[in-house]
């Protein structure tokens, strides 16, 4: 259970405002956008049953292509439709990296780390410009608690603080630690470097005991509604095969 939930973190909320799904919504205690819980939970339903089906072309060539564009626009807007891109990027990284069957371990990670390079590169340049300010307030995170701790920590400690906050096991947002590593005059190519390689490094782990752990041989389809679904899958065929 708790690897799973370390997974859950690393995969799900690792670009987004809140470390878990549900208990949160914003850094104030209120719905980001007013949503009905319902509306929500319907619409999270639809994404999950939408990445079930899709789970069949899984070892497909345009896959990772669409994961890459889930990533990037959840980590482009620092979370704020984690109602329904949350979802979608939780049971698109398993499809990756289960139906690959060779490559799979290795595409997920790097995929979801291009995602999350694209918007880092993007902070970084909104930083340098009057965005900063736009950016800061799109996030959530201008004049929060977590803003002022991770500009610390970067300003005390550098790049080895900016790795601590990236591989903390409370998530912090991307959009946050950027702002904090560029707000504490961290250089920006060191920033990057930094952030994306411990962001890999902990997505090549999720993604070794997803597929050697926690999937237990099933079928990307299969550990998505055992999931998500609660759905509990018939495991005797396939000890029965192993046993022939």
């Amino acid at each position: 259970a708790i690897l799973a939930q370390v997974v859950w973190a690393q995969v799900v909320e690792c670009d987004c405002i809140f470390p878990w799904w549900g208990q949160y919504w914003d850094l104030h205690g209120s719905p980001p956008h007013q949503i009905v819980p319902t509306t929500m939970a319907s619409m999270r339903e639809k994404c999950i049953d939408w990445a079930i089906a899709l789970a069949e072309q899984g070892d497909r060539w345009w896959m990772p292509l669409v994961l890459l564009a889930v990533v990037t626009v959840n980590s482009l807007t620092g979370g704020a439709f984690i109602w329904c891109i949350g979802p979608l990027q939780a049971s698109l990284f398993p499809v990756v990296v289960l139906s690959n069957k060779q490559f799979g371990v290795l595409l997920g990670p790097i995929v979801m780390t291009l995602g999350s390079s694209i918007a880092a590169v993007t902070y970084i340049q909104l930083m340098k410009t009057s965005g900063a300010d736009a950016l800061l307030e799109s996030t959530g995170a201008k004049g929060s608690a977590w803003l002022e701790q991770a500009q610390t920590w970067a300003s005390s400690y550098g790049a080895v603080g900016l790795l601590v906050l990236q591989i903390a096991p409370v998530p912090i947002p991307t959009a946050v630690c950027v702002v904090a590593g560029m707000l504490a005059k961290i250089d920006e190519f060191t920033v990057l470097v930094v952030l994306m390689t411990s962001k890999f490094v902990q997505l090549m782990v999720g993604a070794v005991a997803l597929k050697y752990g926690l999937a237990e041989g099933q079928t990307a389809a299969e550990y998505l509604r055992q999931q998500f679904k609660n759905e509990e899958t018939d495991k005797k065929p396939q000890e029965e095969k192993k046993d022939k």
